[in-house]
């Protein structure tokens, strides 16, 4: 299962997936854009606690992460973070029983993971190697990445150039089996300050995914031609041995002075070979409220088309494992997302900062043929405390 900071994917935890909006994926160390930070930033560990619960029994996710940055030089920052997270509930399985009622399966599992860079900067250039691992009952998961920032224009443009690569392992089927996958990922970016208050940002990232990518804990909802209508069995859901992708973002931040608060705005749009066509706009508030409160609200906006190999439910010939590619995983259906919600930010003094926040995650169907019960919706609460020095 991949969060924002580490890789790993076991299907049954789509929980982290909606965080991060259904079948979209950031590069799996992180390889991400934006302004680099000067090398002279300061020292400082953080640490959240995040809980994620669905509403009606669902999934829960409890999850603690630390994360660092350390000077070890004056062109040497390394940058570490570690993740454990905790899972459990239930999740669909894609399939309903003779009476109609959508099937679940419990899930009970915790993951470690974590990722180490080195910032190193030469000249006009930044390199960023880094390294990831992740480690889950039924998935592990090792990453490798390389970037390099260029600045120009007196450190006013900058230019970053990225790609990374993950090893992994899904144990499946007989819950003995594992099988390979591999993904890559290239990134070019390009950052303007084109005032002090004003920066804007794009990006483009390409990523080929192969090997297994099927999700063990999802199955299609098979209906046999030679049973009556409305009798549905379970068959193991194919997913293709690859999958490419293409995902463009645009963003940009603006402080108004008079207010003392600032706008980040983003907007991504992606398109991948599974015929997923879908869009993302963010928009995050950050109020100055005095000199020791930062309120940060913050409004996210998901929509996708259906994969081309996706159903509620699919007919043919009996068979117990049909060929072909066919999912009702509902993550590939046609649908929409809303995340909102508001964080604080506490400056108890210029060392020590308290974060307490709440969002709300919704997920909606489109399609009018997936059962609306599939789709999650979530309460999120997140505590956390900075160290400075």
């Amino acid at each position: 299962m991949k969060k924002p900071n580490t890789t790993g994917k076991k299907a049954a935890a789509t929980t982290w997936d909606s965080i991060l909006n259904q079948c979209q994926r950031y590069l799996p160390l992180g390889v991400a854009f934006s302004v680099p930070a000067a090398l002279h930033g300061e020292d400082h560990v953080d640490y959240r606690y995040e809980y994620y619960g669905e509403e009606n029994g669902r999934m829960e996710i409890q999850t603690h992460s630390a994360y660092f940055e350390q000077h070890l030089s004056d062109k040497v920052v390394a940058k570490g973070e570690m993740v454990y997270d905790g899972i459990s509930g239930a999740t669909p399985t894609g399939t309903h029983d003779l009476s109609g009622k959508m099937l679940t399966t419990q899930v009970k599992d915790t993951r470690w993971a974590g990722n180490l860079t080195l910032d190193w900067q030469l000249g006009n250039q930044t390199f960023s190697p880094g390294f990831a691992y992740s480690e889950e009952s039924d998935y592990q998961s090792y990453g490798i990445s390389l970037s390099d920032s260029i600045s120009f224009n007196d450190k006013n443009t900058f230019l970053q150039l990225g790609a990374s690569h993950n090893f992994d392992d899904v144990r499946h089927g007989d819950r003995i089996t594992w099988s390979g996958k591999d993904s890559t990922d290239i990134l070019i970016g390009l950052s303007q300050i084109l005032t002090p208050k004003t920066v804007i940002n794009a990006s483009f990232t390409y990523g080929y995914d192969d090997g297994y990518l099927a999700d063990p804990y999802r199955l299609a909802n098979y209906h046999p031609d030679i049973f009556p209508t409305g009798f549905t069995i379970g068959v193991p859901e194919h997913r293709p041995f690859y999958r490419s992708k293409e995902v463009l973002q645009i963003s940009g931040s603006q402080y108004f002075e008079s207010i003392n608060g600032s706008l980040e705005a983003s907007y991504r749009i992606h398109h991948d070979s599974y015929d997923i066509f879908s869009q993302t706009l963010g928009l995050t508030w950050h109020q100055h409220a005095g000199q020791h409160l930062i309120l940060e609200p913050m409004f996210r906006f998901y929509t996708q088309t259906a994969a081309s190999f996706y159903a509620p439910t699919f007919s043919g010939p009996y068979s117990i494992d049909p060929p072909g590619a066919h999912s009702s995983d509902y993550r590939l259906s046609e649908l929409y997302s809303l995340d909102f919600g508001i964080q604080a930010r506490v400056l108890i003094t210029n060392h020590i900062h308290l974060v307490v926040g709440y969002h709300r995650y919704e997920m909606h169907g489109l399609d009018q043929g997936t059962d609306s019960g599939m789709y999650p919706k979530a309460n999120v609460i997140t505590t956390g405390l900075s160290i400075i020095w």
